[in-house]
């Protein structure tokens, strides 16, 4: 397992320390410049923002009401990124940037550590210069989270039995590895556990390393796994009976196992999103096919592992019927290693002369389309509440209250800094509601375990009005809808949008005479 004592002079070993540094700079270099992107970074970006504004630091809420569709990790974190930055677009994709630097340290120290410095080098500029990661890296959701999280601890029990083998110090690393895999479950559930118990599982018993199984079971990193991961959801289920039932039979077993949810894709399709998503890196790739790559070595169980690794996240996230890019973000820290392997044996061997110019054309061009691909995403954003809700957030009263029509856009709250849940109004009555995988089912189901604020925000046109009608003299409210609402919502009719958009305005809703005429045929009804 030792590596090489003395690289070539033509590998690239730069200081570790700069370098890493210069890494977490890279990876957070343009995640300011665009607003959030929706449905994802706006949702759990949202989640947090929500939490924030309430206390609710236990339990994540989706419009006032708890949303129990992923475990806490990322919220927690986002709150805090929030209360000491500022609640800005860029703060919530902090979690996500701390996470893939993490995941980039520690595969340069490891690979560092059982290979040499160029190696640890070259796989993580690979990896951090992989479009897919870096733009990973750089949105606010739970993927790269778990992603580096995962990363961190297949390393760490990977070290902890190699260590075990040796006969060297291995059990604060088991601790390690299982504190970590403790939080990949508190970062998106059991696949924390699941991804790098089945990687390990694997490489442990192609490698034949036993001993190396029998220190990652070792019982004080048990109990230290269990005093992390299950604390949280203990409290849940105490909290809200039913949990356990929603959170691991339907939102894990069940959706893993049905079809019928959104981004049905086919089998093969992860294969050719890591090859175009990993340009132009993964024009390299076709060295890890040679046999020659495989052969006794001392590079060999490390290569085995990374196979695995690779193999394992693939096959187990093409299994469903629904399918997400970012799942397969726990794959590329082991192709970035396979890929530098596949560089470096040709760099070394000495019969290409052209290498170290490839990797140099390489390395370019796959940062120029990470910066290229940030700047279109930052110049097309579409949907986004920013625009209008900034303005709106200069004139709103604390005691405002925001309504949306038939519509939730997840980010509203947070641009416009609501400080209490926002109305949504729609027909909550369509039994179409509760089976279709969208955003209403996420409302919908988030009231089942708070019925008395599903209550509250959860309103019908019906409700809208009444509820206009009962307000007291010079209530505002702040209702989100298409142009065409103007003309459709009684209350609407006759008024100019606060704030318009292409798509989306905002009318300001004055409860006053002229409204109870409009809406309450003139009728005061309220107190």
């Amino acid at each position: 397992m030792a590596g090489t004592a003395h690289p070539a002079r033509s590998d690239w070993t730069p200081p570790a320390g700069r370098f890493l540094l210069a890494v977490g700079i890279w990876l957070a270099w343009l995640a300011w410049i665009r607003p959030l992107t929706l449905p994802d970074e706006g949702r759990y970006a949202g989640v947090a923002w929500d939490m924030l504004r309430s206390g609710s630091h236990a339990v994540p809420l989706l419009d006032g009401m708890p949303y129990f569709h992923k475990p806490p990790l990322y919220y927690w974190l986002a709150e805090l990124s929030f209360s000491v930055f500022g609640v800005h677009p860029w703060a919530a994709r902090v979690p996500s940037w701390l996470a893939a630097w993490g995941a980039a340290a520690a595969l340069y120290v490891f690979v560092r550590r059982h290979r040499d410095a160029a190696a640890a080098s070259l796989a993580v500029l690979i990896l951090t210069t992989m479009p897919f990661f870096y733009g990973g890296a750089q949105f606010a959701n739970l993927d790269m989270l778990v992603a580096g999280l995962i990363t961190l601890c297949v390393l760490a029990a990977t070290e902890t039995a190699l260590r075990a083998a040796n006969g060297q110090a291995w059990r604060w690393m088991s601790v390690a590895a299982a504190a970590l895999a403790a939080l990949a479950v508190l970062a998106k559930g059991l696949i924390g556990l699941v991804l790098p118990g089945a990687i390990l599982l694997a490489w442990l018993a192609w490698e034949r390393r036993w001993r190396g199984l029998a220190a990652l079971v070792w019982p004080p990193a048990l109990m230290v796994f269990l005093a992390v991961a299950a604390p949280w959801f203990v409290l849940m289920q105490l909290r809200f009976p039913g949990f356990y039932d929603y959170f691991f039979v339907y939102q894990h077993f069940q959706r893993f196992a049905a079809g019928g949810f959104n981004n049905a894709e086919p089998f093969w399709f992860y294969l050719p999103v890591l090859a175009g998503l990993s340009l132009p890196w993964s024009l390299w790739s076709g060295g890890i096919l040679r046999r020659a790559f495989w052969a006794e070595g001392p590079a060999r169980a490390l290569r085995r592992l990374a196979a695995v690794w690779f193999v394992v996240v693939v096959a187990f996230f093409s299994l469903p019927h629904s399918k997400l890019i970012g799942y397969v973000l726990p794959a590329l820290a082991p192709l970035a290693f396979l890929l530098a392997e596949v560089i470096l044996a040709a760099w070394r061997a000495g019969t290409d002369s052209a290498t170290p110019r490839l990797v140099r054309i390489s390395a370019a061009v796959a940062a120029s389309v990470c910066v290229i691909a940030v700047g279109v995403a930052a110049t097309h954003a579409r949907g986004s509440a920013a625009p209008l809700a900034k303005v709106v957030r200069e004139q709103a009263r604390p005691e405002d209250t925001f309504v949306s029509l038939h519509a939730y856009p997840f980010d509203l709250a947070l641009y416009a800094r609501a400080l209490r849940p926002s109305w949504v109004v729609d027909d909550w009555l369509n039994p179409e509601v509760p089976v279709r995988d969208n955003w209403r089912k996420e409302l919908y189901d988030a009231a089942k375990f708070d019925p008395a604020t599903g209550q509250q925000v959860l309103v019908s046109a019906e409700q809208f009005n009444a509820r206009l009608c009962a307000a007291p003299e010079g209530a505002r409210f702040w209702v989100w809808g298409n142009h065409a609402d103007g003309t459709v919502y009684a209350s609407l009719q006759g008024l100019a949008p606060a704030v318009a958009g292409a798509r989306h305005a905002m009318w300001r809703v004055d409860v006053d005479a002229a409204l109870r005429q409009r809406v309450c045929a003139g009728t005061p009804t309220a107190g």
